[in-house]
């Protein structure tokens, strides 16, 4: 589901750096970057995994039975706003980062004519020496329900200065072969991005991953455009492990939001115009038929974030 996170202070490369090792050279200097990128990572998987339409809810609540002949569960995404709480565990040998500790906001409404995505993540990365960096990154986005337009902002603070605004929108329509378009970016570079088919926007690819987990699919793959690389849809390959019944016990036992069914599923996203078997990053997660993700795991090859689920409210203010 993803993003253009933060970037490693004086990165010149406009994606997320994969670390090679975790005794190269200058890791002091971009571990910090490395680390809020897995946590922008995250927070944009939410967006992705929350920004599927009704009407299109409504389309796979009904594509049948499943794999079984039982009744697939039905797909009614819900208006929520949740806390988690982050932090490091795990890291590679040698690595100078000690520790790492925060908090991601994330909210979504129904603005009626589409979804509206709210995300903060503030961390605090803990190294052997000197003192603590404070990552803020933001993300902001809106999808119409016909998914066919859609609009984005990111912003990435390093100990208070701003290091990167990522700012655009973009319309699509469908074509042969599948649906395709135009990006239009105003930050961090005036640019058009031609969006070659089959590409999807984040509550599409939504959709298309929960209709493949109610189907019973193991795996799905396709190129999706949610607004954080400047060069390309990014491919996303969704690896569904389980079902997970209704009534399962949750990270919050009480909140209703979780009682219903969900998966357990491993996203990984590879970067544009990349042949590798590498992707820049992996998300772990239990995802529920109305949109809300819990027991999240962030995989960036050299070190792992966990985000645990510690607020969750329903949303009734946007109107409809």
């Amino acid at each position: 589901m993803l993003l253009v996170p933060p970037r490693p202070h004086g990165s010149a490369t406009n994606r997320p750096i994969r670390p090679q090792s975790p005794t190269a050279p200058a890791l002091g200097d971009r571990h910090a970057g490395w680390i809020a990128t897995g946590a922008a990572l995250l927070a944009l998987t939410l967006t992705v995994l929350g920004t599927a339409t009704p009407a299109s809810a409504q389309e796979a609540a009904s594509t049948g039975p499943g794999p079984n002949g039982e009744t697939a569960p039905a797909i009614t995404l819900a208006p929520h706003e949740a806390r988690y709480e982050m932090r490091l565990i795990r890291r590679a040998p040698g690595s100078p980062l000690v520790n790492v500790h925060g908090t991601m906001a994330y909210r979504l409404t129904d603005t009626c004519d589409g979804w509206a995505m709210e995300s903060r993540t503030e961390l605090a990365l803990f190294h052997k020496e000197g003192d603590p960096v404070l990552s803020d990154w933001t993300f902001i986005s809106w999808e119409s329900k016909a998914a066919d337009r859609y609009r984005f902002r990111i912003r990435s603070e390093r100990d208070g200065q701003v290091e990167e605004i990522i700012d655009g929108r973009a319309e699509m329509a469908a074509g042969e072969g599948g649906r395709r378009g135009v990006a239009h970016f105003t930050h961090p570079e005036k640019k058009d991005l031609d969006l070659e088919a089959p590409v999807m926007l984040p509550g599409e690819h939504t959709l298309a991953v929960l209709r493949a987990a109610a189907e019973g699919r193991r795996l799905f793959t396709v190129p999706m455009f949610d607004g954080s690389e400047t060069e390309g849809a990014m491919q996303a390959t969704a690896v569904i492990a389980e079902s997970v019944p209704a009534g399962t016990v949750s990270e919050l036992p009480e909140a209703a939001l979780l009682a219903g069914p969900s998966w357990r599923m491993v996203l990984s996203f590879f970067a544009p115009d990349e042949n590798t078997t590498l992707p820049e990053y992996e998300v772990r997660l239990r995802y529920h038929t109305n949109g809300v993700a819990e027991e999240v795991i962030q995989d960036f090859g050299t070190m792992a974030l966990r985000a645990s689920l510690v607020e969750l409210t329903p949303v009734t203010d946007g109107g409809c």
